[in-house]
């Protein structure tokens, strides 16, 4: 008998392929070793990032009062000419100095705005407001009403940064979005667009502390299914954020990314070589990490979850921070929970 089929035998490399970097540590210099070397090599293989900073050049495009909070939309450049959406929340009855957090969107149509609770389209503005409030989607407002200090990048290829050139293909999946055209243009020129997803968050980090309000010294992430995509390989890579939150997203990649259809910016070239997804979130350690995952996810399945899981626990172990580490695993699919998420925050930002 013979096989003709491809995906099979990439599915007996995976599991025929030890991992060069994965965690092996036993000790506190081991680890540090292991850790500074994974993250040198995963910067390598998102494609790098821009050698120098350039100036943010932040621009202030409008502000409006809304329930409970000043909303400002800004924009700054995260590379010469490059320019990032962000919204930022200021809530009212919060006291300086403010607990900022980044709040990331992922795929669905409404990008940021459904996080601000906000629908896309004003022709479907009751239908889409009725997926916010049953998906939970408005988290980044229900930060600000709990006294955090948000900011929403838009994240590149999604909400209002899609591209809009003639004859390219913008098509509908989870959503609208321009991810295949940036993702394979991306990598003929050696990156990815989940690289320069994590290269916005990381000057929208710079952003938040060029402002004059007073701020903690702490600083939260958290994301839902894209956005904590984005969430997880920023925090990392990023020591300044303090805590996380990934929420439909955290599993291994045999079981989610490599086991279904997904969109294109999930794919890194050569990564799987390296690190299993618990060794990238090990790189978060001992950093507090709360990981959301619904029984009835479809995309990312909760037994996968749960086997990443300990295995990240194994991290945390070594490095005495278990109390650093949660989950919280609820009876519903693919969507952002909240139910732990907003507590866990409160916890680590003080």
């Amino acid at each position: 008998m013979i096989n003709l089929t491809t995906l099979d035998h990439l599915y007996q490399l995976y599991e025929n392929q030890p991992r060069r970097l994965a965690f092996r540590a036993s000790s506190l210099v081991e680890w540090q070793a292991w850790r500074d070397t994974l993250r040198a090599k995963l910067v390598e293989l998102l494609g790098g990032f821009p050698l120098e900073r350039s100036p943010l050049n932040p621009l202030v495009l409008e502000t409006s009062r809304e329930e409970g909070y000043r909303l400002e939309k800004v924009a700054f450049e995260s590379e010469p000419g490059l320019h990032v959406p962000c919204y930022v929340l200021i809530p009212d009855q919060a006291v300086p100095p403010y607990r900022p957090v980044i709040a990331i969107h992922g795929h669905g149509s409404g990008g940021a705005n459904y996080l601000i609770g906000r629908a896309w389209d004003e022709a479907t503005r009751s239908e889409e407001l009725e997926i916010i409030r049953t998906h939970n989607h408005d988290y980044a407002r229900q930060l600000a009403l709990r006294g955090f200090m948000v900011f929403v990048p838009v994240q590149r290829g999604l909400g209002e940064r899609l591209e809009n050139q003639p004859g390219l293909n913008n098509w509908r999946g989870a959503g609208l979005s321009s991810c295949r055209v940036l993702s394979y243009n991306a990598m003929l020129l050696g990156k990815t667009l989940l690289g320069m997803r994590v290269w916005d968050i990381i000057r929208t980090i710079d952003y938040i502390r060029s402002r004059s309000e007073p701020m903690i010294e702490g600083l939260g992430c958290l994301g839902f299914s894209g956005g904590a995509t984005s969430t997880l390989f920023t925090t990392a890579l990023e020591p300044r954020i303090t805590v996380a939150v990934v929420s439909g997203y955290f599993n291994r990649f045999r079981t989610s990314i490599m086991a279904m259809n997904h969109c294109e910016c999930n794919y890194v070239p050569r990564l799987i070589e390296y690190a299993e997804m618990a060794d990238i979130a090990g790189l978060i350690a001992p950093r507090p990490l709360l990981v959301e995952s619904g029984k009835k996810d479809g995309i990312f399945p909760v037994e996968g979850t749960l086997a990443a899981y300990q295995d990240l626990g194994r991290i945390y172990e070594l490095l005495d921070a278990v109390d650093a580490l949660d989950k919280d695993i609820f009876d519903k699919d693919h969507q952002f929970h909240g139910a732990k998420a907003f507590d866990w925050l409160e916890r680590w930002l003080k």
